[in-house]
């Protein structure tokens, strides 16, 4: 006897399936996933060259230090930061910025930074890494990368805002950015000019190293993981991760709801130079780059879901307009009263970010793919 349609419906699991992927799909998803290695080869190739401009005129500083050379130097580190900034899209995927092995990011960019483990303010001190030479004989390569965050994850030495702090100097004013006197850096003014110097080169030879190895992975003439992410079944996963998380989890949340909260000027992420308000543009760039650049991700999205994909592009124009619309400084802005102007349009910003990460996410779902909330690992 034949079992009965009810009874053969209760013994098989009911398993919700994802509907098949429209015809054409996979060769979209191999032109999104191309062209993004393509992208990523160019964005951290223009980081390093920027970089490179900052390591020579670090050298200047340090080899004969004037005013005119600080400043060159400093706007040398802005210009390079921008380059860096666009390239943060492309995080958050297993690559080689942030892989669980490997990954570069902590020496990059980690912050925010405790000053007083580098150098306390209060110069009498023989405390820090330049004022102790007693705890810290050596200032190479080797030993600084050791050091970076030992002891606690604000104990930062090393990448983009270790060299900010050595520029521009702790941010005492409420309108400005530090203003580090280049005598910090002459022999007449102390015994500890010669170990800034030092610590300065050191860092900056650092950076350029890190953003070398990252470049070198992406490169399409021998590049190790770009021959392999161009292959992964899981890359298209990987690039859309990137802005996601960029844009919700780090700049809407790590970088702009703790400072609104807090109005800590600590927590601005480029505190010493009062840029942060460009970090931010270069960042919304660098996203709108992965996902509408040439066969960009939402290309891959509009091919399964052309309503999904529409609300990518909008919440993507609204958060471009309202990153770029927040004033600077950004230190200044998180701290004005409630209801200005200003915090109201960092709130924008914030809130614009969250729901474009959300409808990345949403369109990811379309494909059949699940997204982090958080960076893993």
């Amino acid at each position: 006897m034949l079992p009965s349609i009810h009874a053969t419906a209760l013994a098989i699991p009911f398993v919700l399936l994802p509907p098949p992927a429209p015809v054409g799909t996979a060769d979209i998803d191999r032109a999104c996933v191309s062209a993004h290695a393509a992208r990523a080869e160019r964005a951290y190739a223009a980081s390093l060259a920027s970089a490179l401009v900052l390591r020579a005129d670090v050298r200047a500083l340090c080899a004969a230090p004037t005013e005119a050379g600080l400043s060159k130097a400093r706007a040398a580190w802005t210009a390079a930061r921008i380059d860096y900034g666009r390239t943060e899209a492309l995080r958050f995927g297993g690559g080689p910025i942030d892989a669980r092995r490997g990954g570069r990011e902590t020496w990059l960019n980690a912050w925010p930074v405790d000053e007083a483990y580098i150098e306390p303010a209060d110069r009498s001190q023989a405390r820090g890494i330049i004022g102790d030479p007693a705890t810290y004989p050596s200032l190479g390569r080797a030993i600084l990368r050791l050091l970076n965050q030992r002891g606690g994850e604000t104990n930062v030495c090393t990448g983009w805002h270790a060299i900010e702090f050595m520029l521009w100097g702790e941010d005492r004013s409420d309108d400005g950015p530090g203003n580090r006197p280049v005598a910090d850096f002459l022999d007449a003014s102390g015994p500890r000019a010669a170990r800034r110097r030092e610590y300065l080169l050191e860092v900056t030879e650092l950076l350029c190293e890190d953003l070398d190895a990252v470049a070198r992975e992406w490169r399409a003439d021998g590049g190790a993981f770009r021959a392999r992410f161009v292959d992964d079944p899981g890359a298209m996963r990987a690039v859309l991760t990137g802005p996601a998380l960029l844009s919700g989890f780090e700049m809407s949340g790590e970088r702009m709801a703790v400072a609104l909260e807090t109005r800590d000027q600590e927590e601005e992420h480029s505190c010493f130079s009062d840029t942060t308000h460009l970090d931010f543009r270069a960042n919304i760039e660098g996203i709108r780059d992965v996902l509408s650049g040439d066969d960009g991700a939402i290309a891959a999205i509009r091919a399964r879901d052309a309503a999904a994909a529409a609300r990518v592009d909008e919440s993507l124009a609204r958060a471009v307009r309202a990153v770029n619309a927040m004033p600077a400084p950004f230190d200044r802005a998180v701290r004005s009263p409630n209801g200005s102007v200003e915090r109201v349009r960092v709130t924008e910003a914030m809130e614009s970010l969250e729901a474009l990460s959300e409808a990345i996410a949403a369109g990811a779902r379309a494909m059949g793919l699940s997204l982090p909330s958080e960076p893993q690992g």
